[in-house]
């Protein structure tokens, strides 16, 4: 692999904003130097006047125009998908599988897992993402906040489910805790590693208070499939507002969240307990009804910019680095620091458009002849 260095760019960390040189050395950054300094081994990129930020992390992503996790997909199709994330600047996420049949979610989850799902966050199998575990998003949901989930396939929060479904692969679980009164289904998912996140559920604020005191640590897209805030009862939504323990995940679209109300969850969260997702499918929002979205994480964050709900480097922020640290994938993404992964996109700042992208210290190229072919049928 070549040595590269990335010269003359405006460099975007959770941390800091600074102009420095980015040097890779196969698939890692080697150092992050002054501009004026020599490294005569590398080979220059000019980057100059573009901002330089992490690549994006989506932990909710059902699928897209080419797939959907739920269904059978073919490994040409989820190369395909790879392809088109990393394009867009997502460089690592969780396939999500909504609620169907258990059987169904075992053969897909193995599926994924012999083709890329890879807990050491290695890309194989063709893939351009890396896919580190697999976001369960279901069965065991409320049966009053099902939203598009199938109600004849949810399934209680038990031990004896989670024996059938947490097997390699699984690293998230989207449930309804109030489901499991004793906490005995959470203690056992915990114990197998797998995070929770609330979501789908009808918990009230006893119960959610509950849920986070026992480890709960996320809630899946806020404010969508659950009791909303009321005055007289916030119930799990306003609890979770409220707990600095806590971290939202929400779908900054304009469409399953209102703009104000974006804001209003990074006001009170801050940049530091917020994650974005895009819930994407392949159906999305052209139905007319939020059977996930339409977006890409990098519409997210132009769209938190362009809202005035957050700076880019607190978007950014939101879509990469926090969401490596929920799920302890931070020692090799989500930051531009020596040592991880060469994981970088490249931001034309005046649209915030993304002009390039890197994985694994190389960059993210459509297929020439496929482009070649789409245009001659233009």
């Amino acid at each position: 692999m070549k040595k590269l260095r990335l010269v003359g760019g405006q460099v975007i960390t959770p941390l800091e904003v600074r102009f420095a040189d980015i040097l890779i050395d196969g698939s890692l950054i080697t150092a992050i130097i002054p501009s004026e300094q020599s490294a005569p081994a590398y080979e220059p990129i000019d980057v100059s006047g573009r901002l330089i930020t992490p690549g994006l992390i989506d932990l909710q992503l059902n699928g897209g125009p080419s797939l959907d996790f739920w269904g059978k997909p073919s490994e040409q199709e989820l190369q395909k998908f790879t392809k088109d994330q990393a394009l867009a600047g997502v460089t690592t996420f969780l396939p999500t599988l909504i609620t169907a049949a258990v059987e169904h979610l075992v053969e897909n989850i193995q599926w994924l897992t012999k083709h890329g799902v890879a807990a050491d966050m290695a890309l194989s199998k063709g893939l351009s993402a890396r896919m580190p575990g697999i976001h369960l998003e279901g069965p065991c949901l409320s049966p009053k906040r099902p939203g598009v989930h199938p109600p004849e396939h949810l399934q209680p929060f038990s031990v004896d489910i989670l024996k059938r479904l947490i097997i390699d692969g699984v690293l998230l679980m989207t449930v309804a805790p109030e489901l499991d009164p004793q906490s005995e289904a959470l203690q056992f998912l915990q114990s197998k590693g797998v995070k929770a996140s609330l979501g789908h559920s009808n918990a009230n604020g006893v119960e959610a208070q509950k849920a986070f005191a026992e480890g709960v640590s996320l809630m899946t897209h806020t404010f969508n499939a659950m009791a909303p805030l009321h005055h007289r009862d916030p119930g799990a939504v306003g609890v979770a507002l409220m707990d600095e323990q806590v971290t939202c995940c929400l779908i900054a679209d304009g469409l399953h969240l209102a703009p104000e109300t974006v804001s209003m969850i990074l006001r009170l969260k801050g940049p530091r307990r917020a994650i974005l997702v895009t819930d994407a499918a392949k159906i999305g929002t052209t139905g007319g009804g939020l059977v996930g979205s339409s977006i890409d994480l990098a519409d997210a964050v132009r769209n938190c910019v362009n809202w005035g709900s957050a700076s880019f480097q607190a978007a950014v922020r939101m879509a990469s680095y926090n969401p490596a640290r929920a799920m302890g994938f931070d020692e090799k993404v989500g930051h531009i620091e020596v040592g991880k992964f060469a994981d970088l996109i490249v931001w034309n700042p005046a649209d915030l458009s993304v002009e390039r992208v890197f994985v694994d210290g190389q960059t993210v190229t459509r297929d020439d002849k496929a482009v070649e072919a789409a245009s001659k049928n233009l």
